[in-house]
C-alpha cells in the first residue's frame, strides 16, 4: 500500500516523507518499516524512527482565534523521518545503502507478511516487532556469538529480562551450548530449581552458599578461587591498595615474587605458581632495610586477609590446594597449564553456568572475574591452537563494574581483550549495563550486536552512539520514548534494525527472576513475615562478616 512520497533525502540513509492524513494511522508508530525503489531499480527498506507533523493553518496565522473556520478546516503537513537500514535485489536482502531515493519516489508500507519472511530467518526468538506484534524477531546465534552482543538500558526497563530471554532460548534451542553467567547480584540462581535450563550454581562455600541453596532448594557447588591463581593486580585489589600506594605495592610485588620463586625459580609475580596466605605474611616480615609504616600497614592488611571469613574461598582452598599437590611432579609450565585446566573446566561444562556473586564485596568480584577469565581465555587459547574449539558464551551483569571507562582494572583488561580477539578462538560475550556511559569504549565497540532498552540519560545515549556501529543519531533520541520491555535491535545477529518488544521470561517460562522492584504498595498494606531465624551455624560463620552486623 502506498503511503506517501519521498521529499527530501539528506545524510546517507535519511529520507523525509510527506504522508497524506488518512494513511498517518497506518506508519504512525515507531519502528514501522516502508520500502521506496531505489535509483537502481532494488527495493530500499526504511525503519520510521520520527515524525513532523505540523498544522499549516495554525503556522500562518499569528492568532488562531480570529481565524473563522478554523475547527472545520485543519490543513496539515505530516512528514516522517525513516533511516534506510537495507536492501533487497534478486530476492537477497542486504545491509547497506547501495543508492539513494530522489524526491518524488512513491513509499510503500511493508506488509506484515513480507516482514515475517525478513525476521523470522534466525535460530532464537527474542519478541515481536512493536509496530506489527504478529511478527516474530529471531536472533541469528553464530552472529550473535561472533559479533558480541550488549544489553544497555536505565534501571528496570528489562535487561536481565532479555539477557534470561536469550539464555533460555539458546538452551531450549541447542542441546550443548557453553554459557558462563557471571551474575553480580544473584538474581539468576533461581533458574538451577529447574531442569529444563540445566543450570547449576557456583557460589563461595560457607554462609552465602549455604543461603542459596536454603532459599531455592537446589545444591550449591563450591566456588574455590584460590590465592596463587591470583595476579598482582588482583591481589592488589583484594587489599585495597589503588595506583597511589606506590611504596606498598612495590612491597607487595617483592614479597609475591619472592614466595612464587621458592617453588619455582625464575617465576615471574603473576605466574601461577602454589603458596599460601601464611607464606605471603612470612615474604613481608622478612622484608627489611627501612621500609617503615608501609611495610607494617601492608602486614596488617595481609593478615586482616588471611582472617576474612568472606574470602576463605580464596584464602583456603582444599580442593585446589590438593589438586596443584597432585601435580607436583610436573615441571612448569606443564603444571600451571594443568591446573589453570582444572580450575577452569569446570565452567566449560555444557549447560549453563553460574557464577553466583551477590552478598561479595565490589574488589572481591573484580579480583575472581579477573582470574577466571584469565584461566578460561589461556585454557581455550591453547585448545584452539591444538584444534580443539570450544565455543562459550560469557554473559556478564554490571558490566561497567567490570570494565569502567575511566580506570584500570584487571578485569577489564581481560574482558577489552575477549572482546578484540574471542572471534579467533570460539570466545563470545554478552555485556549487560545500566550505565553505558561508565562503560568501556573499547569494550563496548567491540559489540557489534545491540539491543537497547529505554535510555534516558543524554550521556547514555551519546556513548552509545560514538561506540556501537548501525546506530543512528534519530534511533538514539527514540531511545527515552519506549516504553518498559520495548528495545531497538541492531547487528548483524538480526536481518534488519528493528523496535521490539521482547517476550516476557516469567509468563514464557513460569520462573521469576530476582533483582526485580519491590512490590511497597502491597508490602506496607500487609502485615508481612517475621525475620527468620538464620541456623546456628551460618550465624557462627558470619561473625566477623560486615554483610551480617545485624546478627
Amino acid at each position: 500500500m502506498e503511503v506517501g512520497r519521498v521529499v527530501g533525502v539528506y545524510g546517507r540513509n535519511v529520507m523525509r516523507v510527506a504522508v497524506p492524513e488518512e494513511k498517518l494511522y497506518l506508519v504512525a508508530r515507531p519502528g514501522t518499516y516502508v520500502k521506496v525503489k531505489s535509483l537502481s531499480g532494488g527495493w530500499l527498506y526504511g525503519l520510521v524512527v520520527g515524525y513532523n507533523l505540523l498544522d499549516e493553518l495554525y503556522r500562518r496565522g499569528r492568532i488562531v482565534e480570529e481565524l473563522e473556520g478554523y475547527e472545520e478546516f485543519r490543513p496539515a503537513r505530516n512528514e516522517l523521518l525513516a533511516n534506510l537500514v537495507g536492501y533487497a535485489e534478486d530476492g537477497k536482502l542486504q545491509r547497506g545503502v547501495p543508492a539513494m531515493p530522489k524526491p518524488g519516489d512513491k513509499v510503500f508500507l511493508v506488509d506484515e507478511k513480507e516482514l515475517s519472511a525478513i525476521m523470522s530467518r534466525g535460530d532464537i526468538s527474542i519478541g515481536v516487532l512493536s509496530s506489527a506484534r504478529s511478527v516474530e524477531v529471531k536472533l541469528d546465534v553464530s552472529k550473535l556469538c561472533s559479533r558480541h552482543l550488549a544489553i544497555l538500558a536505565m534501571t528496570g526497563a528489562g535487561k536481565s529480562n532479555a539477557l534470561a530471554v536469550i539464555l533460555a532460548e539458546i538452551l531450549g534451542k541447542f542441546p550443548y551450548p557453553r554459557i558462563l553467567l557471571i551474575d553480580t547480584h544473584s538474581e539468576y540462581v533461581g533458574l538451577a530449581a529447574y531442569e529444563k535450563f540445566n543450570a547449576r550454581v557456583y557460589a563461595p562455600s560457607g554462609r552465602l552458599g549455604k543461603l542459596i541453596s536454603d532459599q531455592y532448594g537446589i545444591d550449591v557447588l563450591p566456588l574455590e578461587v584460590p590465592i596463587w591463581m591470583l595476579g598482582f593486580e588482583e591481589v592488589a585489589g583484594l587489599l585495597k591498595l589503588d595506583a597511589r600506594a606506590t611504596k606498598q605495592r612495590m612491597l607487595l610485588r617483592e614479597a609475591m615474587r619472592d614466595v612464587r620463586r621458592r617453588r619455582s625459580p625464575g617465576a615471574g609475580v603473576n605466574d601461577p605458581i602454589y603458596y599460601r596466605v601464611e607464606e605471603l605474611q612470612s615474604a613481608l616480615r622478612r622484608l627489611s632495610g627501612g621500609r617503615g609504616d608501609a611495610l607494617l600497614d601492608l602486614q596488617l592488611k595481609v593478615e586482616e586477609l588471611g582472617e576474612n571469613e568472606e574470602l576463605r574461598f580464596i584464602t583456603e582452598t582444599p580442593r585446589s590446594d590438593e589438586l596443584y599437590e597432585s601435580l607436583s611432579n610436573l615441571e612448569e609450565p606443564e603444571r600451571s597449564f594443568k591446573a589453570y585446566t582444572a580450575v577452569a573446566s569446570r565452567f566449560l561444562r555444557p549447560g549453563l553456568n553460574i557464577l553466583a556473586l551477590g552478598g561479595l564485596s565490589s574488589e572481591t568480584q573484580v579480583a575472581v572475574v579477573s582470574t577466571l577469565l584469565r584461566a578460561l581465555w589461556r585454557v581455550i587459547m591453547t585448545q584452539r591452537l591444538m584444534g580443539l574449539i570450544l565455543p562459550v558464551l560469557i554473559a556478564v551483569e554490571e558490566a561497567h563494574a567490570y570494565a569502567p571507562r575511566d580506570r584500570w582494572l584487571a578485569s577489564r583488561e581481560i574482558l577489552e581483550r575477549i572482546a578484540k580477539e574471542g572471534r579467533k578462538f570460539g570466545v563470545a560475550l554478552a555485556v549487560v549495563s545500566q550505565r553505558p556511559r561508565e562503560l568501556s569504549e573499547t569494550l563496548l565497540a567491540q559489540c557489534g550486536n545491540l539491543i537497547a532498552l529505554r535510555t534516558v540519560n543524554p550521556e547514555d545515549q551519546r556513548h552509545i552512539l560514538r561506540s556501537v556501529e548501525d546506530i543512528t543519531q534519530e534511533m538514539i533520541q527514540s531511545l527515552s520514548g519506549l516504553e518498559v520491555g520495548e528495545a531497538i535491535v541492531s547487528g548483524p545477529a538480526t536481518p534488519l534494525p528493528a523496535v521490539i518488544k521482547v517476550h516476557e521470561f516469567s509468563s514464557r517460562h513460569g520462573v521469576e527472576l530476582g533483582g526485580k522492584d519491590v512490590d511497597w504498595r502491597r508490602a506496607w498494606s500487609e502485615p508481612g513475615e517475621e525475620l527468620k531465624v538464620l541456623p546456628a551455624e551460618v550465624v557462627e560463620e558470619a561473625k566477623q562478616s560486615t554483610l551480617f552486623d545485624f546478627v
